[in-house]
């Protein structure tokens, strides 16, 4: 795979350059670049398969590069000192990132995913879900989910809640469809829980905008708007009320 490195820091770029030149062989660096500018006169000259982009840079963000690309042909890793309100834009859209200072195995397992994953329709898809909940700041719209053969993006006003089965999230979604996803419900928690989701139980995340009534009891049950019942723990109850009744 063809790689641009685009990062203002001297240091990091000559430190991520060391260590793909020497873990990552399936790698070859077109072009080193030191902002923004000049990383999208290397991308429209070398159109590389990978991209590592910085997110601060001055002037112009890595954000905001990539919203004056038309097409999306290529991978993007960001690499990043601030884990910030972008970080979890990012990872709502199954790309991926690197937080600074680089650790090799991450780097490593980054560039293997992005290796597995080529795919320029579904690049360009999952970049504009991207770039659109990077406009929408912290309010995100929709997130889009690995599958078998690919991605789906899904409007979070479709989640109805989702489910844990061990290490997987089942997904409902007001279509009545069921999607089997490979995170744990904790990730889908902590991506979601400012985004109208409250956890409810250890096996339940539910969309507060599809909550029909509670159920009052020792934790009580919540009925949504599927018709289904799903039991409330009672460590979780007063936050459920609390969000109910703000």
């Amino acid at each position: 795979m063809k790689s641009i490195i685009i990062d203002d820091e001297p240091d990091a770029r000559e430190k991520l350059e060391l260590l793909i030149t020497k873990y990552c062989p399936q790698l070859t660096i077109a072009a080193i670049c030191k902002d923004a500018s000049e990383g999208l006169a290397a991308i429209e000259t070398h159109k590389p398969d990978l991209v590592f982009l910085d997110v601060e840079m001055p002037f112009m963000t890595g954000f905001d590069m990539l919203k004056r690309i038309n097409k999306i042909s290529f991978e993007v890793i960001f690499t990043t000192a601030h884990d910030h309100y972008a970080i979890r834009a990012i990872k709502f859209s199954a790309l991926d990132y690197l937080l600074k200072p680089i650790d090799l195995e991450q780097l490593q397992e980054a560039v293997n995913k992005a290796f597995e994953k080529k795919n320029i329709a579904q690049s360009e898809k999952r970049y504009e879900n991207f770039v659109g909940n990077l406009e929408a700041k912290e309010k995100l719209t929709s997130i889009s989910v690995p599958t078998s053969d690919g991605f789906l993006i899904i409007k979070l006003t479709d989640i109805v809640w989702c489910s844990a089965a061990n290490f997987y999230t089942i997904i409902y979604l007001t279509n009545k469809t069921e999607i089997v996803v490979t995170r744990t419900l904790k990730q889908f928690d902590e991506l979601l829980s400012e985004s109208g989701f409250v956890r409810i139980h250890n096996s339940h995340l539910i969309n507060l905008a599809h909550l029909v009534r509670y159920i009052k009891g020792a934790g009580g049950q919540v009925e949504m708007s599927n018709g289904k019942v799903l039991d409330v723990s009672r460590r979780k109850k007063e936050e459920l009320i609390s969000k109910i009744n703000p």
